[in-house]
This record gives C-alpha cells, structure tokens and sequence, in this order.
C-alpha cells in the first residue's frame, strides 16, 4: 500500500517484561504510579506523538470499557441505506476506531475518552454485519465503515481514515492479534514500548504480537531502535521503527525442519 493512501501508524503499548499486554501485574501498585508513563507518552506536554485517531480491536475494547454487554439490536429494523454512515458528529476530529467485522459491541454512547478531549466512535465492519447492528449504530448516532467481504481489510480501512476521516496519524492500541496484523500488512511504521518492570508468568494473557490461523502469519520482522529511555518509577521507553517481514524459505532449510520435528515429536509424547 501507498504510504501517501494511509495514516502515519505507531503502536503503544505497556508491556511486561515477559512481553504480556494483560495480567497481574498490571494490578500491583508498582505499576500504577502517578507518574503514569502510559498516558504521559501520547498526551499532554510531554507527549512524544501527535496523531487524531486511536484504532484498537474489538477484545481490547470489550476488555476495559462495554463489559461484554449484548446490544440491544432491532432484527425487524427497516434495511438502512448501502455502504458507509457517517454520523453528524464525524466532523469532531478525533476518533475512536474499532475493528469489529460482524458487529458485536454494545455501545451506550457515541464517544469515548481521548486524552482530556473526546472522540468520536466508528466501527470498522465487514460487509457481514447485519443490518440490525447497522441499525443500532445509526440509532447510537456512531458512525461505521464498511471493509472487506469477511474480515475487516486492513488496507481498506486505513485509506477510508484517511479519505473520510482526514486522519493523518493514528495510534494502534492492540489487542496482540490486532497488532500482529497490522504489522504483517506492513501498515505500522513504529513501535512505541512502556516496559513495566513486572511480569506474572502467565502463559494464558495475550501477548503483545499474536498470530492467528487464517488472519496473520508468523514472518520474522526486524525492528530498528530509535530510542531508549528510562523514566520514573522504574519504567523503560523503547522506540523501534518497523521493517519490512522477511520471507525467508523456512519449508527449505533443513536444520529447521529437523528442530522442530524433533519439538513436535516431544509434546506428543
């Protein structure tokens, strides 16, 4: 994709120092200090990005603000117009974008907290989301688009960002499967890492990059770093740039295919 079609795309995250994006230790006093390096990166004075939109994925967003809820779809809805809705309120100029193919999330209003301002929420489906959420959201007064027959197009829908929305930078909020594939669509240009200086050990807790069968594929990438720095409380700040994935011919090198016959071998015993 065109890099002048898209939105500049950094990723922040807090991480573990086992590489985890939820759990325990993201509870504990240490890691919830008032110096709150999280916040602190992306807004106010000592903000190291500016940018008018966050997207995250629709676990992320159902994990710490709707709760799982159900919404209270109309399934005799009257069809609601083809294509994309944009609200009267898409004109705020920041924008909460969740990717959500089917339409699933139970909205209760049609912002969300952005910084000390507010932004204004689309939902990115498919074209496999009902015209009873459709519905809801029109009735929510949420705007959406539409991209992809089945999963959301990622390419799709970062050019509607930036052509209807005016987007020009834009943070990637996870979760570990939003943001692999971000990065395997080669649509991220940098990271931007909080290490915590705590783990759990959970093996159950996403991580920060997951791949999934059928969305994403595991191709290394190389990461270049920009930037180290560490903050109060014990905090580290790591910037990278994205490279490209490398697609070296693992089917054909046998050394690799040995060792991880010889793993397989070894779990199934």
């Amino acid at each position: 994709m065109n890099r002048s079609e898209r939105p500049f795309i950094f990723n922040h995250m807090e991480i573990s120092l086992d590489g985890k994006i939820m759990g325990k230790y993201l509870w504990i006093p240490e890691t919830n200090t008032e110096s709150d390096p999280f916040y602190r990166t992306i807004f106010g004075p000592d903000a190291k990005f500016t940018f008018q939109a966050i997207v995250e994925g629709r676990t992320t967003i159902e994990d710490n603000q709707t709760g799982y809820a159900v919404p209270e779809v109309d399934e005799n809805a009257a069809p609601v117009p083809e294509g994309d809705y944009l609200a009267p309120e898409a004109s705020c100029g920041r924008f909460q974008f969740v990717l959500d193919s089917k339409g699933r999330v139970a909205w209760t209003k049609n912002t969300t907290d952005f910084g000390e301002e507010k932004a204004h929420i689309v939902e990115v489906m498919s074209h496999r989301a009902s015209n009873a959420y459709r519905d809801y959201l029109r009735r929510q007064g949420i705007s959406y688009i539409l991209c992809g027959d089945d999963l959301v197009d990622l390419e799709e829908f970062c050019r509607k960002a930036k052509s209807l929305f005016h987007v020009d930078s834009m943070m990637l909020g996870g979760g570990g499967t939003v943001n692999w594939s971000f990065i395997q669509a080669g649509l991220t240009d940098e990271m931007s890492l909080i290490l915590a200086p705590a783990a759990d050990g959970n093996v159950n807790t996403q991580s920060l990059f997951m791949a999934r069968p059928g969305i994403s594929e595991d191709h290394p990438v190389l990461f270049r770093p920009l930037d180290v720095q560490l903050l109060d409380d014990g905090f580290v700040w790591l910037h990278y740039a994205v490279g490209k994935k490398n697609m070296y011919d693992f089917d054909n090198n046998p050394e690799f295919k040995a060792v991880q016959e010889v793993i397989a071998r070894g779990r199934n015993e």
